[in-house]
């Protein structure tokens, strides 16, 4: 007898003492850093789960259910209840960009709330504004974000966001000698932010005019600066000279006086004609002079 009650006794304290959480019914979290800590009302958790339930809040998008979030815990032997049945997060950085019409290829990197805490507790009924006057889309963009309830409360605050750049760029997969080729079949396409001063190769379409300058290892993003412009017209040789403008496009030919890479001017002279042209160089053996 006094075994079952001692064996009841720790069941019951068991129980006790299991992990319980009360969450927001709807959280808009403002920075990737948000401690949502004090939006978590707890009993008898740990700091080690209500850091890991902040980690997973933080990264979720949309509705999730305690049901899921309770097994979620369970696979780490961890006993938790959660409140409610549902819960809705929003990311701010998705309100951002359903809301603000941004420029191609800008996004918002990091945000943070000035003077306030980095996420909101959102009401039923509660609906979100974001504004950017005069936006430059830079670092350190104020943010206006205007919480306006059902009932015709309203609560603003700032929000400081540092946005970024991202552009289309190449990386290899394997190493490159230097003065060889670069094939498309050893590159990668990705996106990724835009570097300061650094000319990133954003289109294989001119990638064979040039040789590479230096070695580059594979897992490197290929610049400008890796590559040397090889001469597409040669001084002495024959040239195709291109000549067009709105209305009309004529074909003709004659001897370049100087070598030339993508993109420069060379002088074309023809015999036949003694005239001379000055082209840019835009393929092998080929100028084109635009009237």
């Amino acid at each position: 007898m006094k075994l079952v009650l001692i064996l009841a006794s720790l069941l019951f304290s068991g129980i006790a003492l299991c992990c319980e959480m009360a969450l927001p019914h709807h959280l808009m979290i403002i920075s990737q850093n948000a401690d949502l800590s004090s939006a978590i009302h707890h009993q008898n958790c740990s700091d080690s789960i209500v850091n890991e339930m902040t980690q997973i809040l933080g990264s979720v998008e949309g509705k999730i259910t305690a049901p899921q979030l309770v097994t979620m815990f369970r696979i780490k032997n961890q006993d938790v209840r959660i409140e409610p049945s549902m819960i809705q997060i929003q990311q701010f950085k998705q309100i951002v960009r359903d809301q603000l019409i941004l420029p191609p290829g800008v996004q918002m990197k990091s945000s943070e709330a000035i003077n306030a805490q980095n996420f909101i507790s959102l009401a039923p009924g509660d609906r979100v504004e974001v504004q950017c006057i005069g936006c430059l889309y830079g670092t350190g963009q104020p943010l206006n974000v205007n919480v306006m309830g059902f009932d015709g409360n309203q609560r603003t605050l700032t929000v400081k966001a540092d946005f970024k750049k991202m552009v289309k760029a190449y990386r290899l997969t394997s190493f490159m000698p230097a003065f060889a080729d670069v094939p498309k079949d050893v590159l990668k396409e990705e996106y990724v932010e835009s570097i300061p001063h650094t000319d990133l190769i954003t289109d294989l379409g001119t990638l064979k005019f040039y040789k590479l300058n230096k070695p580059v290892k594979a897992g490197e993003l290929l610049k400008m600066s890796d590559l040397n412009a090889i001469n597409l017209v040669k001084a002495g040789l024959k040239t195709e000279v291109v000549i067009e403008n709105d209305l009309v496009r004529i074909k003709t030919d004659g001897i370049s006086r100087s070598n030339g890479t993508l993109g420069e001017i060379v002088e074309v002279f023809h015999p036949q004609k003694n005239k001379k042209y000055q082209g840019k160089v835009v393929d092998i053996n080929k100028v084109l002079v635009e009237l």
